[in-house]
């Protein structure tokens, strides 16, 4: 008998030992992790605000894309990992939007968040509480990118790959570039379409040379072959 209040009194302490260390662990992981805030988005009754950012933990890690909701008057903690959508890639390169829209069906306010199609999800919430308010989110894939960087008034140039080969029928029906618009688009022999989009510029000619350097963004020139749709 004795024995076996022994076996049970060790197995209970190694299983106490190995949970602990696995919360030190946790722990210890999570504070090398950093956050950067990419954008941060205000609710319609001023009372929240989605916050874009990007989070690094070093190493082999990399870099990922998440989104949490905070109230109005908070920073993101340096060290908490996003509540709402957590996705792979560097913010600079998912282009990710949010809009705030009207409440419809119910009396929650409503996050949409628009993502390109080929984003990769490891979290993806279509809902968000605190003690006293809840947010339904919902997600609207990205399909006419061009149009979507434009509703940025800041940004004049923009880069999506995707392997939606789709996509690229679309972009064609953006033939007439007025206003000094320009699209290069690029199409490996693996299928993805990597393409370039510049705008506002004073000359067409300044437009089409930021297009073809989004196109070729992040990659050997050597290796992809972009061309400018007229």
């Amino acid at each position: 008998m004795k024995a076996l209040k022994v076996i049970i009194i060790t197995i209970v302490s190694a299983l106490a030992l190995y949970g602990l260390t696995a919360i030190l662990l946790g722990f210890l992981l999570s504070s090398m992790c950093g956050n950067t805030v990419y954008t941060e988005s205000l609710s319609l009754d001023n009372m929240y605000k989605a916050v874009i950012f990007e989070r690094s933990c070093g190493g082999a890690s990399g870099h990922s894309t998440q989104i949490s909701i905070i109230k109005a008057d908070e920073q993101l903690c340096e060290n908490c990992a996003g509540d709402v959508l957590v996705a792979d890639g560097h913010p600079n390169d998912n282009k990710l939007n949010l809009v705030w829209l009207e409440p419809q069906d119910s009396d929650n306010q409503q996050l949409q968040i628009h993502v390109p199609a080929d984003l990769t999800n490891e979290t993806k919430e279509t809902s968000w509480s605190s003690w006293f308010n809840s947010i339904d989110i919902s997600y609207h894939v990205i399909d006419q990118y061009p149009l979507t960087c434009e509703q940025n008034p800041k940004a004049k140039a923009c880069q999506f790959i995707t392997n939606d080969q789709k996509l690229i029928e679309v972009l064609k029906q953006f033939k007439d570039f007025n206003d000094h618009k320009a699209l290069a688009v690029a199409v490996s022999e693996s299928g993805h379409i990597r393409y370039g989009y510049g705008f506002g510029y004073d000359t067409m000619l300044k437009a089409q040379r930021r297009a073809l350097k989004e196109c070729t963004k992040g990659t050997s020139p050597t290796h992809v072959k972009c061309e400018l749709i007229r």
